[in-house]
């Protein structure tokens, strides 16, 4: 009996350090995951059938992107549909003006009020009557100021400028820093900072540090001949770097979720 009594005691024992051994280990991977360095892929404008058309191409990789919409009031319906099937499936439809305006430019004019009125409220209220409930906004051109941020981020959790520039990694300003105004780094051939290395680069400090870095495109094409152009092929190249290297993708609305 007393045998019997040391087996079941030693069995016990072994039975509750095993399970807390794996819940720790499972905290750990929760962990992990909640910080992994990845990258968020946003686009811009209108080019609907052209991303619906990439994401044929770059499902393998599992991937997901955050598609700013202007001109909302233009798309046909097959384009809504085609919205509609990418939010579906992980990505995130964000806002970018109802007319595609310099922000800045229109407000100096205009004023805040109509700026707000003409640009953001209508672009918001025909998105939600279609099923989007955009909470991000990337700005047109660029344009952005302190002001417009203030204006801008009481009516959207996120908004999104640009950089520019082939600075080493360490020093880009496209990483995610915990604030609700990031920066992209654009991968249209046309940027004079356009080139496959370094964007792996920036990729491979954001594995080793633990980062997302955020790049922007406009439309997706096979081969780039204008301006606002980026090319299947570098997405793609993007797309395999986070795949092979165990690395995430991230929409803008996920970011604040990161610890």
């Amino acid at each position: 009996m007393l045998r019997l009594n040391y087996y079941l005691a030693f069995f016990l024992a072994f039975f509750i350090l095993n399970a807390c051994t794996q819940e720790e280990d499972s905290v750990k991977d929760s962990k992990t995951s909640q910080n992994k360095g990845g990258v968020v892929l946003t686009f811009d404008d209108d080019y609907v059938d052209d991303w619906f058309n990439v994401n044929i191409k770059l499902k393998q990789y599992n991937w997901k992107g955050t598609f700013y919409i202007t001109h909302f009031d233009k798309l046909t319906t097959s384009q809504i549909q085609e919205l509609k099937y990418l939010q579906k499936n992980g990505s995130e439809i964000a806002a970018h003006g109802l007319h595609h305006i310099k922000t800045v430019d229109f407000i100096k004019q205009n004023g805040d009020d109509k700026f707000i009125h003409q640009e953001i409220l209508p672009m918001l209220d025909l998105m939600k009557q279609k099923g989007f409930n955009a909470i991000d906004f990337s700005y047109p051109y660029g344009n952005r100021n302190v002001e417009s941020d203030q204006l801008l981020l009481k009516y959207f959790k996120t908004i999104r400028g640009t950089t520019y520039g082939n600075e080493a990694p360490n020093l880009q300003n496209c990483y995610y820093n915990k604030n609700n105004l990031i920066y992209g780094l654009g991968l249209d051939n046309s940027y004079s900072h356009f080139n496959m290395s370094y964007y792996l680069s920036l990729l491979q400090y954001a594995k080793e540090h633990n980062k997302v870095v955020i790049f922007y495109a406009h439309k997706t094409v096979a081969k780039a001949t204008k301006e606002y152009e980026t090319e299947f092929n570098t997405l793609e190249q993007i797309c395999k770097f986070v795949k092979n290297n165990n690395m995430k993708f991230y929409t803008v609305s996920d970011l604040d979720k990161i610890k």
